[in-house]
């Protein structure tokens, strides 16, 4: 009876072993997160003084590889990267306009008409992440999340007055949130998300000396779904 006992121990010692460690390891997942990007943005230089905000909201996709060990019998960690294989626009503007200029000696005004446009890409974007775990059960979790990110921001665009912008930019930043996460077998589980992402200021200059400066933000909620090895 003693030996039984023990061994009845033992078993399920183990499986509770086992069980808490049903959510560590590596994975590697798929993940969709639908975003609303605003830019608040100032120009100057050359060109007329004016502020403003633009807000987009989009869908990206991005690919998730992350490690998870256990810390006790309440906590997880893991750390990890997300990237975005796709280019994101966030913002794609074009107008017509007419131009008015005094002529020399004060012989008149010419005027002319065309196109302004501007657009805005995100590409080559990671978030490189930790994300301590809170179990509610063996295999499931609430989390927050700190990153760093990293994209690389493509800026066009030209007016009826002949400047133009072609620039890539470093944008990087933080990111911050918190999400729900569930095994539904073995070895998938499935994440639930809401973040905040803050960029850097960045600045750039046309080649008439037109002068611009943003801040990027970006709020998403996200849905994953993982592998685990």
């Amino acid at each position: 009876m003693n030996k039984l006992l023990k061994m009845s121990a033992v078993a399920l010692l183990a499986s509770s072993t086992s069980l808490m460690a049903q959510m560590t390891g590596p994975s590697i997942g798929v993940s969709v997160s639908g975003i609303q990007a605003k830019v608040s943005g100032v120009q100057g230089g050359n060109a007329p003084s004016a502020s403003g905000e633009i807000s987009r909201n989009l869908y990206i996709a991005a690919i998730d590889a992350e490690y998870t060990s256990n810390l006790d019998k309440s906590w997880d960690i893991s750390f990890g990267v997300s990237y975005m294989p796709f280019k994101g626009k966030i913002g794609d503007e074009s107008r017509t306009d007419t131009d008015q200029q005094t002529a020399g000696g004060g012989a008149g005004t010419t005027t002319s008409s065309g196109s302004n446009s501007a657009s805005g890409e995100l590409k080559n974007h990671f978030t490189f992440y930790v994300e301590p775990t809170y179990l509610l059960s063996k295999d499931s979790g609430v989390y927050g999340k700190l990153g760093y990110i990293h994209s690389d921001l493509e800026i066009k665009s030209s007016n009826i007055t002949g400047s133009s912008l072609n620039k890539t930019l470093n944008a990087e930043g933080w990111q911050a949130g918190l999400g729900y996460k569930t095994m539904v077998d073995k070895n998938t589980f499935v994440k639930f998300e809401l973040s905040y992402s803050d960029y850097n200021k960045i600045s750039a200059t046309s080649d008439s000396g037109n002068t611009f400066s943003a801040n990027p933000e970006i709020y998403a909620a996200t849905i994953a779904l993982a592998y685990k090895f």
